[in-house]
């Protein structure tokens, strides 16, 4: 196990939410988009689940591809091209995620102690090259393995004000898991067991974890996708593989953030450079956007 330097992903949200509200930006949550609305080829704002539309002169999606163009978008709104080589956006990232509350640190057999620096790292259970093949294999074989890898941030160590005196709260980032299990298996019927697993693992090198476990969140590759729109439980959107990458991402002729219907932009992770935490999607999407939106601009795009 080693560690890298991390912060709370929490804080982040927040820090941007907050820097947005005072630029002007409303934040809305809890009201998925149904739709986004098109008038002549040309993007002019969302429908909301609840039957709610909201106009825009720009629509810029921060979800992955696959759900926009395959769900949230009129296939007739499309080129044919495009449709076909989106239908072929490969997803499935082989994520499973948990967090867990503790009642006290992981104290770990490689760096005793339940106070120590590695405490406030990124702490991965991946000991050799072997063990990442291992697990890759055995979810192809069996969906995951009983030895899977596993980064594990304990942000409570950064910031008290997460969980009670004297206790901790954990994520888990897991992997090797298959999105689709084989032999038809379901992960609402697996995802308790895979869980297990998880917890077996993290415990062999520190073995208070399991007795010092409060309470878990399970997310199954499928619970991903179902609770945030990650197809396929894909954090980064799409697969991270060579004919996906640079130009090709999401596929070869938009890889400048820009849809083939005018005015909708993407900026997520299932852009150039891909996924990670980074924003630099997010950066390179608004300076085309603020491109098109210049004079010059405007008299190109007519």
């Amino acid at each position: 196990a080693w560690g890298h330097p991390v912060g709370g992903m929490g804080s982040i949200t927040r820090m941007m939410a907050e820097a947005a509200a005072q630029a002007g930006a409303v934040i809305r949550l809890e009201e998925p988009v149904d739709r986004v609305l098109t008038d002549k080829g040309r993007a002019v704002g969302v429908r909301l689940s609840s039957g709610e539309e909201i106009a825009a002169k720009t629509v810029v999606a921060n979800v992955g591809p696959a759900l926009l163009f395959r769900h949230l978008v009129d296939p007739s709104d499309l080129p044919q091209d495009f449709r076909r080589r989106i239908n072929g956006f490969k997803t499935g990232s082989g994520s499973f995620r948990m967090n867990v509350a503790l009642s006290e640190l992981p104290d770990f057999t490689v760096l005793p102690g339940t106070d120590a620096e590695h405490h406030r790292s990124g702490i991965i259970i991946a000991p050799t090259m072997d063990y990442m093949d291992k697990a890759h294999e055995d979810a192809v074989r069996y969906g995951w393995s009983n030895a899977p890898v596993v980064e594990m941030t304990i942000p409570s160590t950064v910031d008290s004000t997460l969980a009670p005196p004297g206790c901790h709260v954990a994520s888990l980032f897991c992997q090797q898991f298959a999105p689709t299990l084989p032999n038809g298996r379901s992960w609402d019927d697996e995802r308790e067991a895979a869980a297990d697993d998880i917890i077996d693992t993290v415990t062999q090198h520190a073995p208070n974890f399991r007795d010092s476990i409060i309470a878990t969140q399970i997310h199954s590759p499928t619970d991903l996708e179902r609770k945030f729109g990650l197809v396929d439980g894909d954090i980064f959107h799409g697969r991270m593989s060579l004919d996906q990458l640079w130009a090709a991402r999401p596929v070869l002729g938009h890889g400048d953030y820009r849809s083939p219907i005018s005015g909708l932009y993407l900026c997520g992770a299932g852009t150039h450079p891909g996924g990670g935490v980074t924003g630099a999607p997010g950066h390179n999407a608004a300076r085309e956007i603020l491109k098109d939106r210049s004079v010059l601009g405007r008299l190109l795009r007519k």
